[in-house]
């Protein structure tokens, strides 16, 4: 279905305006002239925003200090939330996995890390994922359509809840279902939500976006949003194998890529992160450890080690801690950066990126 057609679709299934995809600024812009033509007091536009993104309320029934009649209205004019909840699961180890299904039955996840200083949330930005990486659950789903603004937006509000703390904060980072950057319109949206002191106050510094590399939009990012951090799922340094294993390095290889990183690392003035999936056998060979080392010589750069996650139908192995360990202190000595492993979390609930949909379908 043509990307046109499934956004009418969505309108079709519900025609009242998505509350959450509207920026603060063109919220209370929308609700000062929805409030002005009922003649409602201009004080009813902080109450409502209040309601929605400081006591994250799930519906309109619930803003107890607008009239009722009011709230009846809203219900009629707007749509909140934009998410609910299809199931939960929840590891030994606290994490959170969480399946939310959308207006037009379509399922995503998000994923709620504890630590003991700040929890991360880990959300998508897709449905589905049309890049087809050869060791991801989600691109095994196949793409369906982009996340609205508020569909993105929404997963990080009531995680929020989900926690149940308020303090400390929290991390966001879009490492879910999708590629975000191949949603920039509605990324950008959702970005400035959350950011926005009358959204949901996210500290800029706090988000990660993590890409497999959309060169144009690596660059509009660090210009747009030059304190959100940049995660660049890299996986090879080697063009030949990174076909492979990231199909989308056929249209933009290794060199459009590292110089979109140069760009955004020259407008941020930061470091990003190069996430490298260990796959013992694949890309774990000195020649390999050699390529990225060059990668980290082209750009400002920390490396972060990720140990493959089993997927039915992919052809590769979860690597030993032992040998997980030996490819880091090669990528140590060989390229003078930091070189971190990620602690595996979730793995007994399908906590890596599209397992439990991927489950629920039956592919």
């Amino acid at each position: 279905m043509p990307r046109e057609r499934r956004l009418a679709r969505l309108g079709e299934l519900d025609p009242r305006t998505e509350i959450l995809s509207l920026a603060p600024h063109a919220l209370e812009a929308a609700l000062t002239a929805w409030l002005g033509e009922r003649g409602q007091p201009a004080y009813r536009v902080e109450q409502v925003v209040h309601w929605i993104y400081r006591q994250r309320a799930d519906d309109f029934e619930a803003m107890s200090t607008l009239p009722r009649a009011l709230r009846a209205e809203l219900e009629r004019s707007f749509r909140l939330p934009s998410t609910d909840i299809a199931e939960t699961c929840e590891s030994v180890d606290g994490t959170r996995k969480i399946l939310w299904r959308l207006i037009d039955g379509e399922e995503i996840e998000s994923v709620l890390i504890p630590t003991s200083a700040r929890d991360t949330l880990c959300v998508s930005s897709q449905v589905g994922c049309a890049l087809a990486c050869a060791f991801c659950a989600t691109g095994m789903l196949g793409y369906r359509r982009n996340l609205t603004p508020g569909e993105i937006v929404d997963q990080v509000r009531r995680l929020e809840t989900l926690r149940g703390r308020e303090e400390p904060g929290v991390n966001v980072v879009f490492m879910g279902m999708g590629e975000p950057l191949l949603n920039w319109d509605n990324l950008r949206i959702a970005l400035a939500t959350l950011i926005d002191p009358r959204g949901l106050e996210v500290g800029a510094r706090r988000i990660t976006v993590s890409t497999v590399g959309v060169p144009e939009k690596i660059v509009a990012l660090g210009e747009e949003f030059p304190q959100v951090r940049l995660a660049v799922s890299l996986h090879a340094g080697i063009d030949e194998l990174r076909d492979e294993i990231v199909p989308l390095n056929r249209r933009h290889p290794l060199r459009q890529v590292y110089a979109a990183c140069r760009l955004w690392a020259e407008a941020t003035g930061k470091r990003l992160t190069f996430e490298v999936l260990h796959l013992p056998g694949v890309n774990d060979r000195p020649e390999d450890v050699a390529a990225l080392a060059e990668a980290v010589r082209q750009v400002p750069a920390k490396i972060n080690l990720m140990r493959y996650n089993p997927v039915p139908g992919a052809p590769y192995e979860r690597p030993t801690v032992r040998r997980t360990m030996a490819f880091r202190d090669a990528l140590r000595r060989e390229t003078g950066t930091t070189v971190t492993i990620r602690r595996s979390r979730g793995m007994d609930i399908e906590g890596a990126c599209g397992q439990l949909r991927l489950a629920r379908s039956g592919a």
